[in-house]
């Protein structure tokens, strides 16, 4: 198999799964005249599975991921009822910022438990309306566009023409690409073209799926955070980390969409617990590290922290259903076990 030229920082591509709704606005809207994503059918745009792959190839690891997969807490759903004496049920459910059809169509379930809701909670509502995205994209060059040199200046000379490459497929012209910071690049390569293609052409991330029937349905809508609190959470990694990452990310070729392929699958599944050991498995030195480490603290642990703080006022008001990123939810730093710890009973409702 070909896991190890996935190398060190596979775990910011997994992490980058949680900005991919920026990442893909970026690349429809609010870059400069953009110009379109190149014509890609959706077959060449699925990857392998590779889980399903190292199944196949090396069984007792499959089965190693599996059983490190089941010590990890609250991996086994996706979807959670929240209740306290005193207050209405809420729900928490983890959410794939994408808009392929198999993530974005809503199930019975959500929209049942969505319309026995009074709110809908999101990451950033700001992210799903163009003109606050915007207006907030105005105020953040100096997150966004380097202010010396070039893109071109931090890559290796020999990964130049794939960067070109990867950036014009994803309809940026690699004029702008060159002035744009590392960490913006490396997150929206990671996205496969057809995602591209599916916003470019007004599809819905599954966030905004779930806002726009909350909103049909009566109910309000509330963000966590404000777009300029989850880009300065991914900028704030050094750069060496994120041009890392790109190099990384551009040498990967397709495993990038493979990797993309495996989540999508295991998000389906309801199985995030996987993610975390395959990449153990298969890519040992994915989570070694300052840059990982400090990348686990300020894209998830701290900001697993300030959502449940911010959500339990909105759950006291009355019945909310709560929808974040999937990586969200699990493991011991999870907003399922934070919520435990506020005096909630969270239970697994799939």
């Amino acid at each position: 198999m070909r896991f190890e030229r996935f190398c060190q920082k596979t775990l910011y591509i997994i992490a980058s799964i949680k900005l991919l709704l920026i990442a893909a606005f970026f690349s429809a809207g609010v870059l400069s005249n953009p110009q379109h994503a190149s014509a890609q059918s959706e077959a060449s745009c699925k990857g392998d599975n590779l889980l399903e792959k190292l199944k196949i190839e090396d069984n007792a690891a499959y089965e190693r991921i599996i059983t490190e997969a089941s010590k990890i807490e609250n991996s086994e759903s996706i979807f959670w009822k929240v209740e306290k004496a005193g207050q209405k049920p809420s729900w928490l459910f983890g959410t794939m910022h994408m808009a392929d059809p198999e993530i974005a169509t809503l199930k019975e379930p959500i929209k049942n438990a969505i319309l026995a809701s009074d709110a809908l909670i999101i990451e950033s509502v700001d992210a799903l309306d163009p003109v606050a995205a915007q207006k907030a994209m105005g105020k953040l060059g100096h997150l966004t566009l380097l202010t010396e040199g070039t893109l071109r200046d931090l890559v290796e000379d020999d990964l130049e023409d794939e960067l070109e490459t990867a950036v014009s497929a994803r309809g940026i012209p690699m004029l702008l690409a060159n002035r744009m910071q590392p960490w913006l690049i490396a997150t929206t390569i990671s996205l496969p073209i057809c995602e591209i293609q599916r916003k470019q052409a007004g599809d819905k991330v599954l966030d905004a799926e779930l806002a726009e029937f909350a909103k049909t349905s009566g109910k309000a809508v509330k963000g966590l955070e404000s777009i300029e609190e989850q880009l300065t959470a991914l900028a704030s990694l050094p750069q060496e980390y994120h041009v890392s990452a790109l190099e990384e990310t551009l040498a990967s070729g397709d495993l990038a969409v493979d990797m993309i392929e495996t989540l999508k699958q295991s998000y389906l599944n309801g199985k995030m617990g996987v993610v975390f050991p395959l990449m153990k498995e298969v890519m040992p030195k994915s989570g070694d590290g300052e840059g990982a480490l400090q990348l686990q603290e300020v894209l998830i642990d701290k900001r697993n922290i300030l959502m449940a703080n911010r959500a339990e006022p909105i759950f006291k008001e009355g019945s909310a259903f709560m929808a974040v990123g999937a990586l969200h939810l699990p493991g011991e730093t999870g907003l399922v076990k934070l919520l435990r710890e506020k005096g909630y009973t969270v239970t697994a409702v799939q």
